[in-house]
């Protein structure tokens, strides 16, 4: 694996990702509020994506560290989570869209997405430093 294309630095590109997509449904939600018979959409990548680094509830992966090794179906760079159809109660018009809790969830995906971009920017100015240091 190279300087630059770290599994630290795949793993944050992958994150980014999930959220933009999650940003993509949540935004979608919000623009079909008034559409009738309209059903929100739900992603929750989090928990998928805490299994696939081995944080899950087993908190059991795999690692290749070989390119002939058998790859883990739920490893990071194999990670897409589906888009549900919220359950929840619709409104006489049929629309179940909730515009607070819409809000809410777009406000901490904007937080998490500027999280994840701080992590990839700190991770290479880490690598620039060290291209750039003086050796002594």
């Amino acid at each position: 694996m190279s300087l630059i294309k770290s599994e630290s630095l795949t793993i944050l590109e992958k994150f980014l990702d999930l959220s933009l997509k999650k940003h993509s449904v949540i935004a979608s939600n919000i623009a079909n509020a008034n559409t009738p018979n309209y059903k929100a959409r739900e992603m929750d990548f989090e928990e998928a994506f805490k299994q696939a680094l081995g944080e899950g509830e087993d908190g059991v992966s795999l690692k290749t560290t070989n390119p002939k090794h058998l790859s883990d179906a739920n490893s990071v760079e194999n990670l897409s989570p589906a888009v549900e159809i919220s359950s929840a109660p619709a409104r006489p018009d049929g629309n179940n869209v909730n515009m607070e809790k819409e809000m809410v969830k777009l406000t901490e995906n904007n937080i998490t997405y500027n999280l994840g971009v701080q992590l990839i920017s700190k991770r290479l100015k880490e690598i620039r430093l060290a291209i750039t240091s003086d050796r002594r």
